[in-house]
């Protein structure tokens, strides 16, 4: 994945193309992958320090494999559609101008409405929909914003946007958007928690591929409590969509409670997630969790979870068979560019 491979599937459907929204791939919506490397004088690509540390942070961002990449903006609206696909950096992204613009989509679909921001903060494979409105002639630099965090430190330009002098007019942003109802969850639901613990293990134990952590029903709704031990973690579930109750206590902003399936945890703090799960039950072939920071997934921050018939969770062998077991490592070794 540092050596450039990630991409995206774009999913609408019909009532999303009709909502107004920029839909012109290419025209006026667009992809936009980020990641940092490290790049050598001579211009290759660095992995020296891939295994280093807890963290691996480039100084340099390309966004879709460019350096220093420009667009042209022919309209006076434009849909940027952001992925993180960094091994582990947290990219707080704006425009270097402050201008504000509009969250419409998060990691699985899209918002109520649009929600007004001046940054969005995206850690390894979350992604976010955003409309920005333009005037002709002008240029401006989107930009990956630094923190105070040894995960965040730095500032990035990552696309200059440059408006033609005349601009095709777009559709009003819509007021409302055909979004999913937010999952709510039963009074009496499961919960189940989960600790990352330094950067190898969860609940205290590393990834084994015969193991089954967790049984779940078809259909259930739990609350998932994780906590990010002592460094900050991005926690990742396969299959399911959540919708981020609180983190620390604290409801997440407007733009953050879209239907997701990544999560930023800063160092020891707690997220609580309404975990919505599908119907499909297979007892032997498992789904993923894990940290989607690549050094920390690598060294076995992951678990393993399946689906069964609701009554039946209690028969199901927390064992895989020999078979299955060898079957799923194929899946597993690929999951760091699932996001």
């Amino acid at each position: 994945m540092y050596r450039g491979l990630a991409g995206m599937f774009l999913l609408d459907d019909p009532e999303a193309r009709a909502s107004g929204l920029p839909k012109d791939y290419g025209v006026d919506d667009f992809p936009l992958i980020v990641q940092d490397k490290v790049i050598n004088a001579d211009g290759t690509l660095s992995e020296e320090r891939l295994d280093e540390g807890r963290f691996f942070l480039g100084d340099t961002a390309l966004v879709n494999g460019t350096r220093n990449p420009t667009l042209e903006v022919g309209t006076t609206r434009v849909r940027l559609r952001l992925l993180n696909a960094s091994n582990a950096r947290l990219f707080h992204i704006g425009f270097a101008d402050g201008r504000t613009f509009h969250v419409v989509g998060g990691d699985v679909g899209l918002l109520p409405a649009p929600v007004p921001v001046t940054r969005v903060s995206l850690s390894p494979a979350e992604r976010a929909e955003v409309v920005v409105a333009f005037s002709p002639g002008e240029s401006v630099v989107l930009r990956g914003f630094g923190g105070v965090d040894e995960i965040d430190r730095g500032d990035f330009d990552l696309l200059t946007l440059t408006a033609a002098r005349e601009l095709a007019p777009s559709p009003a942003l819509p007021d409302r958007l055909p979004s999913t109802p937010p999952i709510e969850v039963p009074a009496d639901a499961r919960v189940r928690r989960f600790a990352l613990d330094g950067t190898d293990e969860i609940n205290g134990l590393d990834f084994a591929m015969d193991r089954v952590d967790e049984v779940v029903p078809a259909g259930a709704r739990e609350i998932w409590e994780v906590t990010a031990s002592h460094y900050a973690h991005n926690f990742h579930i396969h299959e399911v969509a959540f919708r981020v109750l609180d983190i620390d206590g604290r409801q997440p902003p407007a733009w953050y409670q879209s239907h997701k399936d990544t999560v930023y945890l800063p160092a020891k703090s707690t997220a609580r997630l309404a975990v919505e799960f599908g119907r499909f039950t297979d007892p032997t072939s498992p789904y993923m969790y894990h940290c989607h920071i690549l050094r920390h997934e690598d060294k076995g921050m992951m678990g393993q979870f399946v689906i069964v018939e609701p009554g039946t969770e209690s028969t199901v062998p927390r064992t895989l068979p020999t078979a299955a077991a060898h079957a799923h490592a194929a899946s597993a070794s690929a999951s760091a560019s699932d996001g």
